[in-house]
């Protein structure tokens, strides 16, 4: 008996769908053209029948690249006595369709993560679809082979419909079956390079695997475990064999990495560090895998035995930054913990991505715009946004199409990567399928900025970046995308050399206002105040700047200069002076208090003449040599990017008050790490700049108000005996 297992293409003028697989049938985006997941319900349950002695052939169409005519040219040629197609709510109509087109005499087997077709109006409106396979499909599709070659009825099968006389029938409900008596799935005549889920670029090829089903949480929109698995149950395999298992893949097959894709990988701490144990055992500690989890079971024993182990990339279901919209759905993850939890594995270097939603009950502008903020200030490697679809049979459908908020029911809508079918009091269906075009916008800035300001290169050469551009783009906007690079390059360069040649050849004015202790020094003239340490000045332009939102009216007044006076030395270790903006009113009184050689406190209070000014954004910072080659913060350090200008470093610690500059071993001369601490600031934000075209450093405060207190540390570090 011929048994065909297919998993139909599904294509659309802008690319293909992923259906087999996906807990989320969806059309793919350009960001992730390379995403494939592995069939794995069709692969198990070919295995399955293969080793029950069916002759068994597996298509999976979209990862061989067939056409539509191809696919169906195929399964007709193969006169199978029967054929099984695994669908979605998302395709079920476009499915349909195809499946028409094939010989009308050939049995057909539809199942899948749908509950539309097991509608008795569904398979009546159908007559060429023969069976119905309701839930997890394996044993059922084996225990309906075995009754069809032995020509019994299939009325003693669980878990199937059918149609008897022109009456549908409904069998009872198979029960979940133990995992570990499903053999390995089949992956023999599929094309195993194509699949590609690979968190953190993990080297390839690489392999799918899981280790468990279902998930003994109750998430409402969850798709498998209440269509497929009957609720919350959780299932798992034996670790030994899912290692072994794992070791024939790399060893045998020649993977160079394992995703582990199961719904909650993490549950069950004493089988995570059996697993972990079990990896070391067999030698395939050296091999990077991944998982799927929840941040929230993890902790800092597991993780770093999971990393001991080879755990190279983890995937974090955290889908919003709002507590109460987490409880509105069941997720019961305690926020906190989350955050905690994800910034300890980054700090183990093992890479992360999240997955974020837009649309749950609840949900507004303030809350999209704090999940977004969370994504990027978690700072991970990938993240994917998508809109919160609620597919039927899940509790999350019940209740919105019970609310009213359900626009449609037309399913191959329901594809919540573009697509809203959902919409609540404070956000329209526009309003959501905008917002996951300006997270991906703002992913998108923060990535560069993240690459280019670490001192990073992307992982792909200029010549691959044109080849890339080439193929995707053509030759003309390649050839203006390239032309505009060079531009910007050459700018930049001629005003770095310009702006050195201005800082060494000007003629500097006569400083007769300073202070000082020990090696330490401030110099005061009318352009500002500058930083002296062991006779070497570390500061550039204007030294210590600072800015204020009243002074924007100094544009209509057309004030142009900025001028220090009224210097006023209290002692040799403490003066006070003010800073005028040209004609205006505005006014700053600044106080210096060298407390030693290695502290200077500096405060700055903002007046209008002698009137105090309404609270406003305020920015005061220190403008540094760019002879200081990395950043610091409470965090850790980085280095600065030469050719990108005036931008904003991407901080370890987002809400760290302290940032400083260090210089590297390689320079002559020993300059001091130069810290800006602002902890005395509630309101105040802290980054740090870099400007090439200035030959700067600035570390930056930002600031809410007119009074400002921040003290400068100087730090004489041991750069010989410091790692690089």
């Amino acid at each position: 008996m011929r048994i065909v297992l297919v998993n139909l293409p599904w294509y659309n003028l802008s690319g293909s769908g992923v259906r087999a697989g996906s807990r989320w049938p969806h059309l793919r985006a350009r960001h992730e053209q390379g995403y494939l997941p592995y069939p794995f319900f069709l692969a198990y349950a070919a295995a399955l029948l293969k080793k029950n002695d069916f002759e068994v052939i597996l298509i999976d169409a979209i990862a061989g690249l067939l056409s539509y005519s191809g696919c169906i040219n195929r399964l007709r040629s193969l006169k199978p006595d029967l054929c099984v197609f695994e669908t979605s709510t998302v395709t079920l109509k476009h499915d349909v369709a195809l499946i028409k087109k094939i010989n009308k005499n050939i049995p057909v087997v539809l199942c899948g993560p749908d509950v539309n077709m097991q509608q008795p109006s569904f398979i009546n409106k159908n007559p060429f679809i023969t069976y119905i396979i309701f839930g997890e499909y394996e044993f059922t599709l084996l225990d309906l082979a075995q009754h069809i070659r032995d020509k019994r009825d299939a009325s003693d099968v669980p878990g199937l419909i059918y149609r008897h006389y022109g009456k549908t029938i409904f069998n009872q409900a198979r029960e979940l079956t133990d995992l570990n008596k499903f053999p390995w799935p089949l992956r023999e005549g599929l094309p195993m390079t194509n699949y590609n889920d690979a968190p953190g670029n993990m080297p390839l090829p690489s392999v799918q695997m899981v280790a468990s089903r279902g998930c003994p949480y109750s998430c409402k929109f969850c798709l498998w475990p209440q269509v497929m698995y009957q609720g919350n149950n959780y299932r798992f395999r034996d670790v030994e064999d899912v290692i072994k298992e794992m070791k024939f893949l790399v060893n045998n097959m020649g993977f160079k990495s394992v995703y582990f894709d199961d719904d909650t990988f993490n549950c069950g701490k004493p089988r995570m560090l059996a697993f972990c144990d079990e990896i070391k055992k067999q030698n395939l500690a050296d091999v990077p895998w991944a998982i799927m989890a929840r941040p929230d079971l993890m902790d800092e024993e597991m993780l770093m035995r999971m990393k001991d182990s080879g755990l190279y990339a983890v995937k974090y279901g955290v889908e919003s930054a709002t507590q109460s919209l987490l409880d509105g759905i069941s997720k019961s993850m305690d926020l906190r913990k989350t955050e905690k939890m994800i910034r300890f594995t980054e700090q183990l270097g093992i890479k992360t991505h999240l997955t974020f939603t837009f649309g749950l009950p609840g949900e507004t502008r303030e809350s999209i715009r704090r999940t977004i903020d969370f994504a990027i200030n978690l700072n991970p490697n990938s993240v994917q946004f998508s809109i919160a679809t609620p597919f039927p049979g899940t509790e999350f459908y019940r209740e919105i199409e019970k609310s009213g908020r359900l626009l449609t029911k037309k399913w191959s809508e329901y594809d919540g990567n573009n697509k809203s079918v959902i919409c609540s009091d404070n956000l329209s269906k526009k309003e959501l399928e905008k917002s996951i075009r300006v997270a991906y916008k703002r992913w998108r800035s923060h990535y560069l900025n993240r690459r280019y300001l670490r001192g990073q290169r992307l992982n792909i050469s200029l010549p691959g970046l044109i080849l890339f551009s080439l193929e995707r783009r053509g030759i003309f906007l390649t050839a203006v995308k390239l032309l505009s690079f060079v531009c910007r390059q050459a700018k930049a360069s001629v005003l770095i050399r310009v702006n050195y040649l201005k800082e060494r050849f000007k003629r500097r004015p006569e400083r007769v206002n300073f202070i000082g202790a020990g090696r330490a020094a401030i110099f005061f003239d009318a352009t500002g105040a500058h930083l002296f340490w062991d006779n070497i000045e570390l500061t550039r332009q204007g030294g210590f700047t600072s800015c204020f939102n009243g002074a924007k009216e100094s544009k209509k007044n057309k004030i142009s200069t900025i001028v220090f006076s009224d210097f006023k030395k209290d002692t040799n270790y403490r003066i006070s002076l003010k800073k005028k903006y040209g004609d205006s009113n505005i006014e700053e009184d600044w106080k210096f208090d060298i407390l030693d050689e290695k502290q200077i406190d500096w405060s700055v209070r903002i007046h209008n003449g002698h009137v105090e000014t309404q609270a406003g954004e305020s920015r005061f910072g220190l403008i540094l040599s760019d002879e200081y080659q990395k950043w610091v913060d409470s965090w850790g350090e980085g280095g600065f990017y030469p050719a990108f200008d005036n931008l904003e470093v991407e901080l370890r610690n987002p809400k760290t008050k302290l940032v400083g500059v260090r210089g590297r071993k390689k320079f002559r001369r020993q300059i001091p790490t130069i810290l800006l601490d602002a902890t005395s600031n509630n309101s105040a934000a802290v980054c740090v700049r870099n400007s090439p075209v200035l030959g700067a450093r600035i570390l930056e405060v930002k600031q809410t108000g007119d009074v400002f207190s921040g003290r400068i540390k100087i730090v004489e570090e041991n750069l010989k005996k410091r790692k690089r």
